[in-house]
């Protein structure tokens, strides 16, 4: 089976940075079909890019996302690949264009215009303090061990 893990968001922004921390800390972790990238780029080159490439049988996306729970809320679900209305995926797209990276984002534009498999895995977390600057907010900080498990758990068939 072959799984990429994708961390998606921007660095230096303290909670906003889990994506990319995971893929720094998980890409030497590497093995038996199992890829690691930093996607923190833009979802319109991100669906390029995944075109270009042998298919995946599965992806892993991994971000902080701001959806209202609590700071430290961990979420890990399945994407049912729904996207919304057309406006809002050109929306989307707009925002990529721009320089927007959002897990969200990534998942839209990328189920709109091609490249992610019929299975796609989303792992987040709810974050307390996205400004900028280096370090996780205590609520992240702590369920980052759990994180990383259920990230590696969603790579399993």
């Amino acid at each position: 089976m072959r799984v990429l893990v994708g961390g998606v968001g921007y660095r230096n922004l303290r909670d906003g940075s889990l994506g990319p921390y995971v893929a720094d800390t998980l890409v030497d972790r590497t093995w038996n079909g199992i890829e690691v990238e930093d996607l923190s780029y833009g979802p319109v080159a991100i669906s390029h890019n995944l075109r270009a490439r042998p298919g995946y049988d599965r992806v892993v996306l991994v971000g902080a996302v701001a959806r209202g729970d609590p700071p430290g809320t961990l979420r890990s679900y399945r994407w049912n690949g729904a996207l919304p209305a057309p406006e809002r995926v050109q929306e989307r797209v707009a925002e990529a264009v721009t320089g927007v990276i959002s897990l969200d984002n990534v998942l839209v534009v990328c189920g709109a215009l091609g490249g992610l498999p019929d299975d796609v895995r989303v792992v987040e977390i709810e974050p307390a303090d996205e400004s900028w600057g280096e370090g996780f907010s205590p609520h992240v900080e702590g369920r980052l061990d759990e994180l990383m498990e259920t990230v590696w758990s969603s790579t399993r068939p």
